[in-house]
C-alpha cells in the first residue's frame, strides 16, 4: 500500500478543472490541476456555490419525475425550466447569487410575465445547458457522491435528502409531491408572473433556496461538499484542509498567495504526524505556483511585443526582477519534475529549466524556453505556435491576456491558478455564514 505522501491521482487533464474559453498557452491548466486534486478533489474553479448544487439536486429530481411520463431526453429541457424558475424565484425576492443574472434582471424589470422555457430566446444564459448549473455542476456532484457516474441521476443519499428536506417545503400540503411546480415543468413552455398567479409558488421556490441554510443542509454539505463525498480520493486531506481554512473564514481582507499557503502548510505540518501529507501537498502547491505564475506573467508580456527583439524582454525582467527571484526554489521544483512531465519528460524538464533561469536571472534563456514550451504545447494540439523568432525578432501570431510585468516585490505573494483551493474556501464560508435556522 502506497504510503500518504505517494498516493497515486490519475494525470489526465481534469474536465472537471476546465475553464470555458480558457486557452493556456504554456500547458499550465494541467499541471495546477493534478497538484490541486491532491488537496481537493471534487469541486472545480466555478462550483462554489453551495445553492448552485441545491439548484442542480432539484433540478435532476424533477428532469426524473417529468421524465416517466415525457417523450425520451426530456430531463434537459425539464432541468432548464427548472433552472430558469429557481433563479426568476431568487431574484424576485433580491437575492441575486446565481448563474444568469443579467437576463433574469433585465425580463423581470420589463413588469411582464417571463416564459419557462428550453428556447435559446428564453434561456438565461447564452448557452444555459453548457454555462448552467447541468454543464458546470453535474460532473463535480458525481465527485461529491450526489449524482450517480453513470446517469444524470441522484444518488441514494442525493434522494433522501431532497425529498425529506426540500419536497415538503415545495409542496402544497407540506408532503413530498410538489404537484404545482410538476405541473409547470411538464409544458415546454409556460409563462410565469412571480407577483400574480404564481407568486405562492415563486415564494415556495424562493425559501427553498434561500440563502440561510438549515442545521441539516450545513451536515449534508459540509459531508458532501467540504469533505469531498463517500468517495474523497483525497484520503482525507481535504476534509483537513476545510479545517484549516475555518480559522480564515471571518478574515475580509483575505487573498490567496504564496504566503498565505505556506502558511497553511506550516501550521498543517505543526499539528500532527496525521496532518503531515497536507502540509507536503500544501507545500508542493507553493513550489509549483512560485514558478508557474511568473513564468505565466512573462510570456503575457512577451505577446505584447510583436515585432520586437527577444533581448528586449531579457532587459525589461532584468529591469523588474533583478538578478533572480528568490522565492524560486530549484532544488524543490525540480521534485516535481516527473510529476509534471508525467506523459513528456521533456516537458518536465524544460519546465525544470525554466524555475532555473528564473531563479538566476537568466533571462534570455528564460524567454527561448517560455517559446518553446508554447511551441510544444501548440504542436500537441495541433495547432501553431503563439510566437516564434523570425530573422531574430518576435512574431506573434495570437494575443491573449498582456499587461505590466509583476513587481519584484510582488512576486512572493504572486498568486495566479487556483488549485481548487479558492472554491472550497468559498463552499466553507457560504456554509460559516449562513449556517443558522
Amino acid at each position: 500500500m502506497p504510503s500518504p505522501l505517494n498516493v497515486p491521482f490519475l494525470t489526465d487533464l481534469d474536465s472537471r478543472a476546465a475553464v470555458k474559453g480558457s486557452r493556456d498557452p504554456l500547458g499550465i491548466q494541467p499541471i495546477w490541476t493534478r497538484f490541486g486534486r491532491h488537496v481537493v478533489g471534487n469541486l472545480t474553479t466555478v462550483t462554489d456555490s453551495v445553492r448552485g448544487f441545491t439548484t442542480l439536486l432539484l433540478g435532476i429530481w424533477f428532469a426524473e419525475r417529468i421524465a416517466d411520463k415525457s417523450p425520451p431526453g426530456s430531463e434537459i429541457s425539464t432541468f432548464l425550466r427548472w433552472e430558469q424558475l429557481a433563479a426568476y424565484a431568487r431574484a424576485h425576492n433580491g437575492d441575486f447569487a446565481f448563474r444568469g443574472t443579467e437576463r433574469v434582471r433585465r425580463w423581470l424589470n420589463e413588469g411582464k410575465p417571463v416564459t419557462l422555457s428550453d428556447n435559446p430566446a428564453h434561456q438565461i444564459l447564452g448557452n444555459q445547458k453548457i454555462y448552467g448549473l447541468w454543464g458546470l455542476y453535474s460532473s463535480p456532484a458525481r465527485s461529491s457522491g450526489l449524482l450517480e457516474s453513470d446517469s444524470p441521476r441522484l444518488t441514494p443519499l442525493a434522494r433522501e435528502f431532497v425529498e425529506h428536506h426540500y419536497l415538503p417545503i415545495l409542496s402544497e400540503d407540506g408532503g413530498r409531491d410538489p404537484k404545482n411546480i410538476l405541473k409547470i415543468l411538464s409544458k415546454a413552455s409556460v409563462q410565469i408572473d412571480s407577483a400574480g398567479a404564481h407568486e405562492k409558488i415563486v415564494l415556495k421556490v424562493w425559501k427553498t433556496l434561500r440563502q440561510r441554510l438549515s442545521a441539516k443542509e450545513r451536515e449534508f454539505y459540509t459531508f458532501h461538499l467540504l469533505h469531498g463525498g463517500p468517495q474523497d480520493d483525497t484520503a482525507g486531506r481535504q476534509r483537513q484542509f476545510a479545517e484549516l481554512l475555518r480559522t480564515t473564514l471571518r478574515d475580509d481582507d483575505f487573498e490567496w498567495s504564496l504566503a498565505q499557503v505556506g502558511q497553511l502548510a506550516k501550521e498543517a505540518q505543526n499539528l500532527s504526524k496525521d496532518w503531515e501529507p497536507l502540509a507536503h501537498d500544501l507545500s508542493r502547491i507553493c513550489t509549483c505556483e512560485s514558478v508557474l505564475a511568473p513564468a505565466s506573467a512573462a510570456f503575457g508580456y512577451l505577446l505584447g511585443l510583436d515585432g520586437k527583439a527577444p533581448g528586449l524582454l531579457s532587459s525589461r525582467l532584468k529591469e523588474a526582477w533583478g538578478n533572480g527571484l528568490r522565492s524560486v526554489d530549484t532544488k524543490a521544483f525540480a521534485e516535481l519534475k516527473s510529476e509534471i512531465g508525467t506523459e513528456d519528460a521533456s516537458t518536465g524538464q524544460r519546465w525544470a529549466d525554466i524555475a532555473t533561469a528564473l531563479a538566476d536571472g537568466d533571462y534570455t534563456q528564460l524567454v527561448e524556453l517560455l517559446i518553446a514550451q508554447n511551441a510544444s504545447v501548440m504542436i500537441q494540439r495541433g495547432g501553431a505556435p503563439w510566437v516564434e523568432l523570425r530573422k531574430q525578432h518576435l512574431h506573434v501570431r495570437f494575443r491573449d491576456e498582456t499587461g505590466e510585468l509583476p513587481k519584484r516585490e510582488d512576486l512572493p505573494e504572486l498568486w495566479r491558478f487556483s488549485y481548487f483551493l479558492a472554491p472550497l474556501r468559498n463552499i466553507a464560508k457560504e456554509l460559516e455564514r449562513n449556517g443558522h435556522e
